[in-house]
């Protein structure tokens, strides 16, 4: 994946929470490459709009750390394909499996 997805995901309650994938990317020859790193974000808006049309290669300094950004929900950590780690406090567990699902669903 190399541009960031909007995807909904079914919460506890049953309520749907959008959110924002950001993979996380890194220069490679000419090209970036996904390096299985991927930032989750609340959706603010929800609105389905095409967030990136150009890949974007990862900079050293964004304007909100991520520690700082109330919309920052973890990341997830994709290793060999299928096996992953959710790195965070906020997800649940259903939910750490439904946005690992999709990316690895997206990588095949």
């Amino acid at each position: 994946m190399l541009t960031p997805a909007q995807i909904s995901i079914v919460q506890p309650d049953e309520s749907l929470r959008k959110i924002i994938i950001e993979p996380i990317l890194e220069r490679e020859g000419s090209g970036l490459v996904d390096t299985g790193v991927y930032k989750i974000y609340k959706d603010a808006f929800g609105d389905e709009t095409t967030l990136i049309t150009e890949p974007r290669e990862r900079e050293a300094n964004d304007d909100l750390d991520d520690k700082n950004n109330p919309d920052y929900l973890g990341r997830i950590i994709l290793v060999d394909g299928s096996l992953w780690s959710y790195d965070g406090d906020v997800l649940s567990a259903n939910e750490q499996l439904q946005v690992a699902g999709f990316l690895i669903r997206s990588k095949n």
